[in-house]
């Protein structure tokens, strides 16, 4: 199917998408039963008209207003000539035959998406998931938010869902409270956002956690799986680990929760990365999500941390590993190595969100971008996504993400969709306010 020219030739003949539309900007949450299983459908509709739909927190898909009053008025059940009607008086340059067949393209992409999927939308705006057709992403799809008391937690996953925000990944860090976990996610499900945890597998795999996160409406889990080396694991995120990260994956599985592995590349992983990605698929996931821990000090190697000119040969040797086992492969912005702190305490800190498509929030309810200093444009709890969105330091980053970047030098890379790993510009400096690790 070829998605360039679907939603590209109908133009609104009056007044602005949503006025003609009827649509309200914001974001819809729909339910539907497909083979006996649950389809679940987020569709986000942005002020311009445009939108995204998300599927079973699995695939996304770019689309232009006549596609959101197409999939919108599937999604809630309402007759295909109505909808072919509604089309026609909203947009000009558009007969009765093709919007029929855009209907019936869109009812075919829904029939596909609302199939069980083994992963989860964590996209670069330029990542071949979304439609090729690019639609300009006016706000995130994710947030990667550390674990907090409610009293902070609850008004952000509030505030997310508020903004269209559709999808949150909870950042457990070292010995999490146990009921503050799982209500975090209980209010995101109760909310209708998609939800995730991301942790070590020894603060996740303990007890009943697992079992009580699924229950509480839990999506996907991201566990750190570094290296097929035991010692090489545990001697960078903590005694015992490697064992408790096998024992999450396994218990997210038989709970019917998105089994997500999470590999650090660092000098000491990068000798076993094929290993490690061919066990992790003997293991049944689905899902390898790779960050780097990056220097441009050579003296700095001796720590661990990847040279800029390193990145690029590390990233082909993980992909060509990843397309051999079928593993859907996706990049998180690098971290810039900080001196200040063990590597082990920097992997478990983790990335600072998960891709491009996402931010992260702080418990005070400041927003960082995906890449470049740790600065924030503002506070979502406080304000509006058009207010942070203007801000000096998000345009900056924007500005950045949709230059051209790419060279000629790797063609072909997942890790360049967004922007070139070897430029310090393009990573995440750390926050080193604080210790998460």
């Amino acid at each position: 199917m070829n998605w360039k020219k679907l939603f590209q030739r109908f133009s609104v003949k009056r007044g602005s998408p949503s006025a003609r539309t009827g649509i309200e900007p914001g974001l819809y949450h729909y339910m539907r039963q497909a083979d006996g299983a649950t389809a679940r459908f987020h569709l986000r509709v942005d002020t311009g008209g445009n939108g995204v739909l998300l599927a079973n927190a699995a695939s996304a898909v770019r689309l232009h207003p006549s596609g959101v009053v197409i999939a919108k008025g599937l999604l809630e059940g309402q007759d295909e000539n109505s909808i072919v009607e509604k089309l026609m008086k909203t947009f000009s340059g558009v007969t009765d035959q093709q919007a029929a067949a855009d209907v019936k393209h869109v009812l075919s992409l829904i029939a596909s998406l609302e199939k069980p999927h083994h992963d989860y939308p964590i996209l670069n705006p330029a990542d071949p998931s979304f439609s090729p057709h690019v639609t300009p992403l006016h706000r995130p799809i994710s947030a990667d938010v550390p674990l907090c008391k409610p009293f902070y937690m609850e008004p952000i996953l509030s505030r997310l869902w508020d903004e269209g925000i559709p999808h949150v990944t909870i950042i457990a860090g070292k010995d999490p409270v146990e009921k503050d976990l799982i209500r975090a996610v209980e209010k995101a499900e109760d909310l209708g956002l998609i939800a995730g945890v991301r942790g070590r597998g020894s603060d996740l795999a303990h007890g009943t956690r697992i079992p009580d996160l699924a229950q509480a409406g839990l999506d996907h889990l991201d566990v750190y799986c570094l290296s097929i080396d035991e010692q090489i694991h545990d001697a960078l995120v903590g005694k015992s680990d490697y064992k408790f990260a096998i024992k999450a994956l396994l218990m997210a599985q038989k709970r019917e929760v998105c089994p997500v592995a999470v590999v650090a590349l660092v000098k000491p992983t990068l000798t076993t990365i094929d290993d490690t990605l061919a066990a992790i698929a003997d293991h049944g996931v689905v899902n390898a999500c790779l960050f780097a821990v990056a220097t441009t000090d050579p003296a700095e190697q001796s720590s661990g941390a990847l040279l800029a000119g390193e990145l690029v040969q590390a990233a082909a040797m993980a992909e060509e590993t990843a397309e051999r086992y079928r593993l859907r492969l996706l990049w998180y912005p690098p971290v810039r190595y900080n001196p200040e702190l063990p590597l082990g305490n920097q992997i478990c800190r983790g990335p600072r969100t998960s891709g491009d498509s996402a931010i992260r929030v702080d418990p005070d309810g400041c927003v960082i971008p995906a890449r470049g200093p740790y600065q924030s444009p503002g506070n979502i709890v406080k304000e509006s996504w058009n207010t942070i969105a203007k801000r000096a330091v998000y345009v900056d980053y924007r500005r950045r993400l949709e230059a051209d970047t790419h060279c000629f030098t790797c063609p072909g890379l997942a890790i360049c969709a967004a922007d070139c790993p070897r430029n310090p510009q393009g990573w995440a400096d750390a926050d080193k306010r604080k210790d998460e690790g």
